[in-house]
């Protein structure tokens, strides 16, 4: 069977990258699906321009109900019978984005990514393979562009203590790379789920029946440059006490590979 890709894009207040994330990937999918929440900056004109650049690849699709934030107010709704049909508990969110997708296997995307040539090796890689499941990691990028970020605290204990409720994500306590995560894997037989409270998680059997992981390929290189720390609001879509706690832990890290600082340039003049 052909490992056909849809990438799936949900989108609020995506303005400053959206155009350049899409285009990142766009010769590397069979289609991608953007999905608008509520956005009240230019991201939905920017959404019509890539349909219309795009009209065999691209499909937009607007999701009407506010998404509770990951953290506590993610938490409040998942440990609530009442609440864990709701279609603002972020797993049901991904699953309506998912349920859009048309193609085999779903690319899961953010709107402030920018794939590398690594990416684009692993999953051209990816299709001539028995693998079903990829994970993949991204570097997060300083506002200066010139850096990747770092924590100024390593304890992850010290920092769960300001937090209201135990949700922290890995890399908060290094903040330079992304946590491994399983970005691409078959549109049948995933599904999201709320079992981590207070963010969403993909399930597939690919990974949660089989310990062995023999069709899951661990892409350890860089696979996008993760933009979240350039954008005028980083911290939207944490609930306030962890988007403080994450404000105020991230500083100046390492410099950029020159690789890097080249596609930034590049994302720079497709902005322009």
């Amino acid at each position: 069977m052909a490992k056909d890709l849809s990438a799936m894009v949900r989108v609020r207040n995506e303005a400053e990258f959206l155009y350049a994330a899409v285009r990142s990937i766009i010769d590397h999918v069979e289609e991608v699906i953007l999905v608008d929440n509520q956005s009240t900056d230019g991201s939905p004109a920017i959404m019509e321009r890539l349909r219309r650049e795009f009209a065999e690849k691209v499909f937009v699709y607007h999701y009407r109900y506010p998404i509770r934030r990951i953290g506590r107010e993610n938490w409040e709704y998942a440990t609530d019978p009442a609440h864990r049909t709701s279609p603002s508990l972020s797993a049901n969110y991904f699953n309506w984005c998912k349920d859009r997708c048309t193609r085999s296997y779903v690319l899961n995307w953010d709107g402030d990514m920018i794939a590398t040539d690594y990416f684009y090796e692993t999953v051209n890689a990816w299709r001539h393979s028995d693998k079903q499941v990829v994970f993949l990691r991204g570097v997060n990028v300083h506002p200066d562009r010139e850096h990747l970020i770092a924590a100024r605290c390593t304890d992850r204990d010290a920092i769960l203590a300001s937090l209201s409720v135990p949700g922290l994500p890995r890399w908060a306590t290094h903040m330079t790379r992304d946590s491994p995560e399983a970005r691409i894997y078959p549109t049948q037989g995933s599904r999201f789920t709320t079992d981590r409270l207070w963010t969403q998680r993909i399930s597939t059997p690919f990974v949660d029946d089989d310990p062995d992981r023999q069709y899951v390929c661990d892409a350890s290189g860089v696979s996008y440059l993760h933009m979240k720390f350039c954008k005028r609001d980083p911290f939207s879509n944490y609930s306030d006490d962890l988007g403080r706690a994450l404000a105020t832990n991230f500083t100046v890290g390492p410099i950029l590979e020159r690789q890097w600082k080249a596609l930034l340039g590049r994302v720079e003049r497709l902005l322009a």
